[in-house]
């Protein structure tokens, strides 16, 4: 690769880091906020955020920059061409229904999970997550697993996450990420109870394909009041089951 390609590579690249840093914002960013969390330079920022908004992938307002109108239109392509959110709709009605819990469907994304689909039961959330909303992969159980498939080093994961509170303030250090995640590989499912939103229990498993690949996962959540000893119950077959059979519809690639 030449010195032009790397150096065009490298322009693409931190063009994303920016608009990755515009998407997790909760408010507008001045210039050089933006440019500090996305780790460059004012200038660097500034000509790569101009591209992000004539291209409409970001926005200029009074109190700064945030992601642009051109990313629902994004966001809209993948919802409607996905074979995986396809294929595995059906499925999240059906489960939704049968459980009365909400059904949620997501991605990774780099060292994020992606909302990309939820299907609510009988049972009302305390909190409905927006479709599209971008979370870590912990806490949470529909990230967890995410973590824990393949020959992933639970330790070193372990170790790059410590330490993480979780909702209702637990503290949890290397130890104890390391002892969760190691749970979840050999249960093959992850429950959380209160980690990411109080008040909140969930189940979830890793939906693969026929050659045992991450496509993404498929969560249970409802109120923690009303789901106890959620591993004495059906969900958490039920969830792989329902798992399985998604990963087995969705096209081979």
């Amino acid at each position: 690769m030449t010195a032009a390609n790397t150096s065009t590579m490298r322009s693409v690249h931190r063009a994303f880091e920016v608009l990755q840093v515009l998407e997790l914002a909760q408010q507008p960013l001045r210039l050089t906020d933006l440019a500090q969390r996305a780790g460059l330079h004012v200038a660097t920022t500034q000509r790569l955020v101009n591209v992000l908004t004539e291209h409409g992938y970001a926005s200029r307002h009074a109190g700064g920059y945030t992601a642009g109108p051109a990313a629902l239109s994004t966001a809209h392509a993948f919802a409607t061409t996905s074979p995986l959110r396809l294929v595995a709709r059906p499925v999240l009605e059906q489960i939704a229904t049968t459980s009365g819990l909400t059904a949620s469907l997501y991605v990774r994304v780099q060292d994020n999970r992606v909302l990309i689909d939820r299907v609510e039961g009988g049972q009302r959330p305390q909190y409905s997550l927006p479709i599209g909303e971008r979370l870590p992969l912990y806490p949470g159980a529909a990230g967890k697993v995410f973590l824990s498939g393949g020959d992933t080093d639970l330790e070193a994961v372990a170790k790059e996450l410590d330490p993480v509170t979780l909702a209702d303030g637990t503290a949890l250090d290397a130890a104890a990420i390391h002892a969760d995640l190691k749970q979840v590989t050999e249960h093959g499912f992850a429950i959380s109870v209160d980690e990411r939103q109080f008040g909140t229990t969930a189940v979830a498993t890793l939906i693969t394909d026929g050659a045992g690949r991450a496509l993404g996962s498929l969560g249970l959540s409802g109120s923690t009041s009303s789901m106890r000893d959620v591993h004495t119950t059906a969900l958490p077959a039920d969830v792989r089951r329902a798992a399985h059979t998604i990963g087995a519809r969705v096209p081979a690639t």
